[in-house]
């Protein structure tokens, strides 16, 4: 009979703390994400898709990565303030315009070229693609040509003003190596990172500057201040 073997992680200090709390959580938001952005584990057009059913590994050694550099630098003791900045998925989460990053990795891990006839190899019968996803003009392409169907579009985030002018107004500029190498210009991902980056200047720089009234006497006001701030946030985001 075999025994169960139960860890208790020392928890000791606020940053052992918050280091746990970001490796857990980063593991829940990357099922969240594969969930929410992955095509189902049984859906058959995988198979129209090069590469396609190897996405959600991709997505999780991704999301390994980010915990073993966490790891590293908590064990070189170089970490940041808030170690949920260092794991992708939870960072994104709650990041401004982190839903298009998402969209973009997700476009990146499952997207791939279309396939036309593949040979099955029970009945060695060739197989096509169906009519819907040969025909639709709603799936997204990735930079080098990758497709991205539409039904695997299951999160409210693509119906979002914000995500159909980002892949609206896409073009590209450099040499193509691959999805993930360009000469002269970014990919996708690259793209909406350095978009979420920018307004994330905005959002701090606003907060500060309400944490700032607050410290020099307007908490009466602080109220009515935050909404004219978040007002003004909202216009600039």
């Amino acid at each position: 009979m075999s025994g169960w073997v139960l860890e208790f992680v020392d928890l000791g200090g606020e940053m052992r703390r918050d280091v746990w709390h970001a490796l857990i959580n980063e593991v829940i938001t990357l099922h969240r994400f594969i969930r929410e952005y992955g095509p189902d584990e049984y859906d058959e057009s995988l198979f129209n898709v090069y590469g396609a059913r190897k996405g959600s590994d991709r997505a999780t050694t991704s999301a390994i990565n980010g915990i073993a550099r966490l790891q590293a630098l908590q064990y070189l003791r170089k970490l940041l303030d808030n170690p949920t900045k260092l794991v992708q998925f939870s960072y994104l989460q709650n990041a401004p315009h982190g839903d298009i990053v998402l969209q973009t990795l997700a476009v990146n891990y499952w997207g791939g070229p279309l396939i036309t006839g593949y040979v099955n190899t029970r009945n060695q019968s060739e197989t096509r693609p169906s009519d819907e996803i040969a025909d639709s003009r709603n799936h997204v392409f990735d930079i080098d040509g990758s497709i991205y169907l539409q039904k695997w579009m299951k999160s409210p985030s693509w119906g979002s003003s914000t995500s159909s002018n980002f892949w609206k107004n896409i073009s590209v500029k450099g040499l193509i190596l691959s999805k993930n190498l360009v000469v002269a210009d970014l990919s996708f991902t690259e793209r909406a990172a350095k978009i979420s980056r920018l307004k994330y200047h905005v959002v701090e720089k606003t907060q500060a500057t309400i944490d700032a009234a607050t410290l020099q006497g307007i908490p009466s006001n602080i109220d009515l201040f935050k909404v004219g701030m978040l007002n003004l946030l909202s216009c600039l985001l």
